[in-house]
C-alpha cells in the first residue's frame, strides 16, 4: 500500500466514521470504495471487516446505553454459520449480482409505507444476522441492509446507531475468523494501516457523537430514508453500469 493511498484512506475513516457514528450507516460503503482505489478487491474485504470492526466497537463503547440487546443477542445467533457458508461459496455468487439484489431491497424498504404502531417481530433478526454475515463475506457492505431493518421498529437515533455498531462489530468478527481460519488472510501484512485507520475510525467517532445530539427525531429520521435510499440506488446503478460499460 503506497503512502499516499494511505493519506487518502485515514481522511476517509474519519469521514466515514463521522457517518456512521451519526447515521449508523454508509461509513462503511465510502471506506470499502475508497479501499478498491488502493489495494485488489480481494484484499479489500478483510480489511475492511478489520477496520468497521475498530470502528464499530469505538461506537459500541460511547452508545453503550442505548443499546438494544433484545435485538442483538438474536442477530448474533447465525452469524459465525452465515459468514462460513458465505466464505465457501466465495467464488460461486457473482458479486455484482448479490450487491444489485441488496440494493433493491433496500430500497424496497424505503418505498414501502410503514405503520406508525407496528413493527416487525424481533426474531427476524436471527435471520437477519445470517444474512449479513453470508453476503458480507461476498459484498462486503451489509450495514445498509441491517439499518433497513431497524427502520421498521421505530428504533431512536442513539439506539439505532448503537444497536447496529455492536451487530455491525459482532458481523465483521466472524469475517475477521472466516478469513484468517478458512481463507487464510494474512493481516499481519497490514498491520500498521489497519491501527492507522482504525485509530481515524475513532476520532470520527466522537466527532460524529457530538453531532448527532443536534438533529431531531423527525429530521433525523429524514436524513436516514434519504440515504438509505441514495445508497440502494448508487449499488444498483454501479451494477448497471458495470455490465452496460
Amino acid at each position: 500500500m503506497s503512502t499516499g493511498g494511505l493519506i487518502v484512506l485515514m481522511f476517509t475513516a474519519v469521514v466515514a466514521s463521522v457517518i456512521s457514528s451519526v447515521f449508523g450507516l454508509a461509513g462503511g460503503a465510502i471506506l470499502f470504495t475508497v479501499l478498491t482505489w488502493v489495494v485488489s478487491i480481494k484484499e479489500a474485504i478483510p480489511i475492511h471487516s478489520g477496520v468497521q470492526l475498530i470502528g464499530n466497537t469505538s461506537r459500541v463503547l460511547v452508545y453503550i446505553r442505548e443499546v438494544r440487546w433484545d435485538i442483538v443477542w438474536r442477530f448474533v445467533l447465525l452469524l459465525v454459520p452465515g459468514a462460513y457458508l458465505g466464505g465457501l461459496f466465495f467464488g460461486y455468487f457473482h458479486p455484482l449480482l448479490l450487491e444489485f439484489l441488496v440494493g433493491a431491497f433496500i430500497l424496497a424498504t424505503v418505498l414501502i409505507p410503514k405503520p406508525k404502531h407496528q413493527s416487525i417481530h424481533l426474531n427476524v433478526f436471527i435471520g437477519v444476522g445470517f444474512v449479513s454475515s453470508f453476503f458480507g463475506m461476498i459484498v462486503a457492505v451489509t450495514g445498509p441492509f441491517i439499518a433497513s431493518f431497524f427502520v421498521f421498529n421505530n428504533v431512536t437515533k442513539e439506539a439505532m446507531v448503537g444497536t447496529k455498531s455492536v451487530c455491525q462489530a459482532l458481523t465483521q468478527l466472524s469475517k475477521i475468523i472466516v478469513f484468517s481460519s478458512v481463507m487464510k488472510f494474512d493481516f499481519t501484512s497490514f498491520a500498521f494501516a489497519l491501527f492507522l485507520l482504525g485509530f481515524m475510525a475513532v476520532v470520527g467517532t466522537f466527532i460524529g457523537k457530538k453531532i448527532i445530539g443536534k438533529i431531531s427525531d423527525k429530521k433525523y429520521n429524514h436524513f436516514n430514508n434519504l440515504l438509505l435510499g441514495g445508497i440502494a440506488l448508487s449499488m444498483m446503478l454501479k451494477v448497471i453500469l458495470t455490465l452496460v460499460l
